[in-house]
């Protein structure tokens, strides 16, 4: 099974999260398009765009779409997809729930929208907290 990931952020926002992906992990194990929002008077040339990555994503298995914030532009861009395309949208992008999707990879879509959010948030961890609890 193979679902494809389409990051959409502001600016370099998505391409740098996926640098450092590739670094830490080597070859990733799902296809992964980033489409970097530059200027948002350009709206629906964006949506044009995210469409056609999504329609060359989707291998039957469908496209995990994430954003970097919600109700921004990145985000108005995936939601545009949701009728047209077989794609789930989670916002909130970060780089443990990249590293979380990709050691599920071989998740079905629904089952890596759980794995994102709860990625996402169990990576988010007050530090000081935390060292106080394991002492």
């Amino acid at each position: 099974m193979s679902v494809g990931i389409l990051i959409i952020t502001h600016d370099d926002i998505g391409s740098a999260l996926v640098e450092s992906l590739e670094k830490m992990l080597g070859t990733l194990p799902l296809q992964v398009k980033v489409l970097p929002i530059r200027h948002e008077n350009e709206f629906y040339e964006f949506c044009y765009h995210a469409k056609n990555i999504c329609n060359t994503l989707n291998k039957e298995h469908g496209v995990l779409v994430l954003t970097d914030l919600f109700a921004a532009t990145p985000c108005n861009i995936a939601r545009k997809l949701i009728p047209d395309c077989r794609v789930r949208v989670v916002a909130g992008v970060n780089f443990p729930m990249l590293v979380r999707i990709m050691n599920y990879s071989s998740s079905d879509l629904d089952t890596l929208v759980s794995i994102a959010v709860s990625g996402g948030c169990q990576g988010i961890l007050d530090v000081n907290s935390a060292e106080l609890e394991e002492e």
